[in-house]
């Protein structure tokens, strides 16, 4: 098989897991890079902003700069500037605060445009309830991504996807969706480094963000089982995806770098 030019990495439980780097991955990383591949690294994880995975990367001996990373925030504020939204009410941790006041977003809940959801570990009934205002409002209600679950180095934790159900039971609303699965993603970077879907491929470990994505992008579609996903759960899905693979420690032996 030829290698693809461009590789996008999805991080939470392909390349790590909580703080404890997936044997392998620098190997890989490092590899592709001596063969003037492209990576980017792609994360639904919103609680944090390209700073900390910046650093977070660096310390686990993958170097990367912030232009490296690109994340369901990133591309909810590519959607947000591209729609003209400038107030939002945010629900986020304070670095998800930081990247948006960085690109010029007013934080308010006096009367905003939108509300964003994020992946929110600070979140409170008073952000809760400021929400649910505004969404039956008629606000625009905006959610970075839908995954469920967080994968850690001791588990999983709850993600977005559990607030989204609270404030579809809340307000009857779904928000719009920009994070993975959306194939804006995708296009969104290709774009900026002028390569085709052929030349790309997707790497990660949840089918129905990582998998889904690229299957629906038709980009080449690798399914780490190192986080979420087991070959059971691969199997009992009905999805089929290009490689099935233990961890990203095998994809050098696989394309024979």
């Amino acid at each position: 098989m030829n290698i693809p030019e461009i590789f996008l990495f999805d991080m939470d439980g392909t390349l790590y897991l909580g703080d404890r780097i997936i044997e392998g991955a620098p190997a890989f990383i490092e590899k592709l890079r001596a063969h003037n591949i492209i990576t980017v690294f792609f994360s639904n994880n919103s609680s944090k902003n390209r700073n900390e995975y910046v650093d977070k990367l660096n310390r686990m001996h993958i170097p990367a700069v912030k232009d490296d990373i690109f994340t369901s925030l990133n591309a909810s504020i590519l959607y947000m500037q591209n729609e003209g939204i400038k107030r939002i009410y945010a629900l986020g941790t304070p670095a998800f605060e930081d990247e948006l006041n960085e690109n010029g977003f007013v934080l308010t809940d006096n009367n905003p445009e939108a509300v964003l959801l994020g992946f929110d570990k600070t979140l409170t009934y008073e952000k809760i309830d400021k929400a649910y205002q505004f969404i039956i409002q008629g606000k625009r209600y905006i959610a970075t991504h839908p995954d469920i679950l967080c994968p850690t180095e001791t588990g999983f934790i709850p993600d977005i996807g559990s607030f989204i159900s609270m404030f579809h039971t809340l307000t009857g609303m779904m928000p719009e969706i920009i994070g993975k699965p959306n194939v804006e993603m995708v296009n969104t970077v290709l774009s900026k480094h002028k390569k085709s879907r052929k030349q790309c491929a997707m790497v990660g470990d949840r089918l129905y963000t990582d998998m889904k994505m690229a299957v629906d992008a038709d980009i080449l579609s690798i399914l780490v089982l190192s986080g979420e996903t087991d070959m059971d759960m691969y199997r009992e899905s009905g999805m089929k995806v290009d490689i099935v693979t233990e961890s990203v420690s095998k994809l050098i032996e696989y394309f024979e770098l």
